[in-house]
């Protein structure tokens, strides 16, 4: 069989008055103890998660800010390759044989054999 086990107020009635006040103060001082140390292990604790949600915030914001660069690196790299091929194509278009085709079959030029300047000749 079990031992009765004595209740909090059971054990201070048995003990004379004098000791009853002793444990009573240390009871109260342990107590007051807590609190302080309690509240310090919440306010750490309450630092250490707003810091973690700062942290995953930012690292978050980079993240997305990163991907987006990304994104836009690719439209400048398509852009500047459709930019080149329209450079290529103007010069195509500009090329003096394309322009000297076009004028002699479809508008029917025809290329001078002479050529003549106008200006003063001096006869030496």
């Amino acid at each position: 069989m079990l031992a009765r086990q004595l209740s909090e107020e059971e054990y201070f009635e048995a003990l004379p008055q004098e000791e009853q006040k002793i444990i009573r103060r240390k009871i109260v001082r342990r107590n007051a103890q807590k609190n302080p140390i309690r509240r310090q292990a919440l306010i750490i604790f309450l630092t250490a998660t707003v810091l973690c949600g700062a942290v995953l915030l930012i690292s978050s914001i980079l993240a997305s800010e990163v991907y987006e660069l990304g994104h836009i690196q690719s439209q400048a790299r398509m852009i500047e390759k459709s930019n080149e091929d329209l450079r290529v194509e103007n010069a195509k278009l500009k090329s003096h044989v394309r322009i000297k085709e076009i004028a002699v079959k479809q508008l029917g030029m025809t290329v001078p054999q002479e050529t003549y300047f106008a200006g003063d000749q001096k006869k030496n």
